[in-house]
C-alpha cells in the first residue's frame, strides 16, 4: 500500500456503501446542524461496512473515509460520534486492524482517497476547504516518494551516483511543499475559515477504550523524511515523541520503516562524515549529494517558516484551542522549525558535526 496515484485513483473511485448521495448532502446537514439525521445517516451505514463485506482494501479504506466524515460531523456538534451510533464502534475496531491504521479517517482518507468533482467528500463545501484537500492530495505523494527515495539509501555512500541520484529525487519531490504551504496562505485565511469553519471538524473522537485524533496536516509523513534525513541518530525527546505518536495514522509500512531505521546514521551523517573524509577536494557526485541534501533543508525550512506563519494567525489567545488536530501545541511547529534549522547549520559548519550517533 504506496500513495501512487492508481492506487488514490482507486480508492477514491469507490463508493462501497452507497454513500455519494448522502455525502453529498452533508454540508447542509452540518449547515443546519441536524444532528439526528446525522446519527440517522452513519446508523444506516455501518451496517455495510463490516470488513467481512469489504474484502479489498480499497473498499475498507474507502468505509473509513465516509464513516469518518459521519464522525467529525457528529463531534462539530457537540455530540460523541459512538454515544449517538454505539454499532459503529465495532465495524471501526475491525476496519482499523484490517488496514493496520487507527480505527477511524485520518488526513490521507480526507485528501489523497477523496474523489475529486461532484463526488467529493467535504463537511463545509466551502471552496476554501476544496483548497486544503488539494494541498493534502498533492503535497502527501510527494512527501512519500522523498521519504523513499531517503530509505533507499542504505547501503550506499554519499560519493556514489545513486546516493546523488537518490538525494536529488528526493529534492525534487519535496520542492513541492513550499508552492502548497504558498497557496494556501494565499487562498485560505487561517483564522476565520480554517479555525473558525474548519477545524471543528477535526476533533478527535472516542473508539473503543481509547480517542484518535482527527485529520491532520501533520500525518502527512514529513516526520519520516525528518527521521531519514536529519533526526533519526540524534533525536529531540520532544520531537520523537511526537513522530512515533504519528506513524499510528499513516500507512504500515511508513511506521515499519520508522522503527526500522530509528539510530542509525541519517543521510544528513553520512554525508558530513564523507565530507570530512573528502577534504577541500569533492568528487563530482559527492558534491551533488550535499547540493541535493542543501536543497532538502531548504524546502524544509521553506515549508515549515509559511507553516509557522499560518499556525500564529490561526491559533490565537482566542481561537478557543490550544493544540491542532493532531494534539500537538502551536508552540511544537517553532520547535521542529529550529531543530531543522539547528541541523542544517551545523552541516554548513565545518567538520558538519559529523559526530556519532545518539540516542
Amino acid at each position: 500500500m504506496e500513495l501512487g496515484s492508481e492506487f488514490c485513483r482507486e480508492v477514491a473511485g469507490r463508493d462501497p456503501l452507497g454513500a455519494d448521495a448522502v455525502l453529498a448532502r452533508l454540508p447542509e446537514l452540518n449547515a443546519g446542524g441536524d444532528v439526528a439525521a446525522l446519527a440517522r445517516e452513519l446508523d444506516a451505514l455501518v451496517a455495510g461496512g463490516r470488513p467481512g463485506r469489504q474484502v479489498d482494501v480499497r473498499d475498507r479504506l474507502a468505509v473509513l473515509r465516509d464513516l469518518g466524515m459521519f464522525l467529525g460531523s457528529l463531534r462539530r456538534h457537540g455530540v460523541e460520534p459512538l454515544d449517538a451510533v454505539p454499532g459503529a464502534g465495532p465495524v471501526l475496531l475491525e476496519l482499523g486492524a484490517a488496514v493496520g491504521m487507527v480505527p477511524r479517517d485520518t488526513v490521507l482518507h480526507y485528501g489523497v482517497w477523496n474523489p475529486a468533482g461532484p463526488r467529493r467528500r467535504m463537511f463545509t463545501g466551502a471552496a476554501e476547504e476544496g483548497v486544503l484537500i488539494d494541498a493534502v492530495r498533492v503535497s502527501a505523494p510527494a512527501v512519500e516518494r522523498a521519504a523513499l527515495a531517503l530509505a533507499g539509501l542504505e547501503g550506499l555512500k554519499p560519493d556514489e551516483p545513486a546516493f546523488a541520484d537518490g538525494c536529488e529525487e528526493a529534492a525534487a519531490r519535496l520542492a513541492v511543499l513550499p508552492e502548497v504551504a504558498a497557496r494556501v496562505a494565499g487562498s485560505v485565511d487561517p483564522a476565520t475559515f480554517f479555525m473558525s469553519r474548519l477545524r471543528p471538524y477535526m476533533e478527535d473522537v472516542r473508539v473503543g477504550d481509547r480517542r484518535y485524533f482527527g485529520p491532520a496536516a501533520a500525518h502527512v509523513p514529513l516526520y519520516l523524511v525528518d527521521h531519514l534525513l536529519w533526526s533519526g541518530d540524534r533525536p529531540d525527546p520532544g520531537h520523537l515523541l511526537l513522530q512515533e505518536e504519528l506513524t499510528g495514522y499513516g500507512l504500515p509500512a511508513w511506521a515499519a520503516l520508522h522503527r526500522e531505521r530509528a539510530g542509525r546514521p541519517t543521510v544528513a551523517t553520512v554525508l558530513a562524515r564523507a565530507q570530512a573524509e573528502a577534504g577541500p577536494r569533492p568528487g563530482a557526485d559527492l558534491r551533488r549529494t550535499a547540493d541535493a541534501v542543501a536543497g532538502l533543508l531548504r524546502s524544509l525550512l521553506a515549508f515549515r517558516g509559511r507553516h509557522l506563519g499560518l499556525v500564529r494567525r490561526a491559533y490565537t489567545a482566542d481561537a478557543g484551542y490550544g493544540t491542532g488536530s493532531a494534539g500537538a501545541a502551536p508552540e511544537t511547529v517553532r520547535l521542529v522549525l529550529e531543530l531543522t534549522r539547528q541541523r542544517a547549520r551545523q552541516l554548513r559548519a565545518p567538520g558538519g558535526g559529523a559526530g556519532e550517533p545518539t540516542r
